[in-house]
């Protein structure tokens, strides 16, 4: 993936996969996380995966998986999961938090949409975490 100099938008640039990207900083327990999909292609199947992990990403630089799920999500301190490609569309803005309980909430273009998925452990720092996937190719920070 490739990140702009601003660290504002992700793009991937091969593949439908070798999209992974993190939060520049640890997200706050129920701060909104704001995707804007930036490019959307028709030429693969899925979209985004989001989530957050534990795990600082700074130690990831130079081995980033393939794919968020499986390859993260089998590992301790990670969880995510796939957008219903539905929601998937130019310019839509994806938000998503996690609570104190664990849960996951998202929403689209401001509507709330509920529960994502639960079980995320918020006693140590959380940063997003964002697979720009399949038919999702760039997102940008809103």
């Amino acid at each position: 993936v490739r990140v702009s100099r601003d660290g504002s938008t992700a793009r991937r640039v091969e593949s439908f996969c070798k999209g992974v990207a993190f939060s520049a900083r640890p997200v706050r327990v129920n701060e909104k996380v704001c995707i804007r999909f930036v490019e959307i292609s028709n030429s693969w199947s899925g979209v985004i995966r989001f989530g957050f992990t534990t795990n600082d990403p700074t130690g990831l630089a130079h081995a980033l998986p393939k794919y968020a799920c499986p390859d993260l999500t089998n590992k301790p301190g990670n969880w995510a999961k796939a957008l219903g490609e539905r929601f998937c569309e130019k310019d839509n803005v994806l938000h998503y938090s996690v609570n104190s309980a664990g849960d996951v909430h998202f929403g689209v273009n401001g509507e709330d949409k509920g529960l994502f998925f639960s079980g995320v452990d918020t006693r140590s720092p959380l940063w997003a975490l964002v697979d720009v996937y399949g038919n999702c190719t760039a997102v940008a920070t809103a």
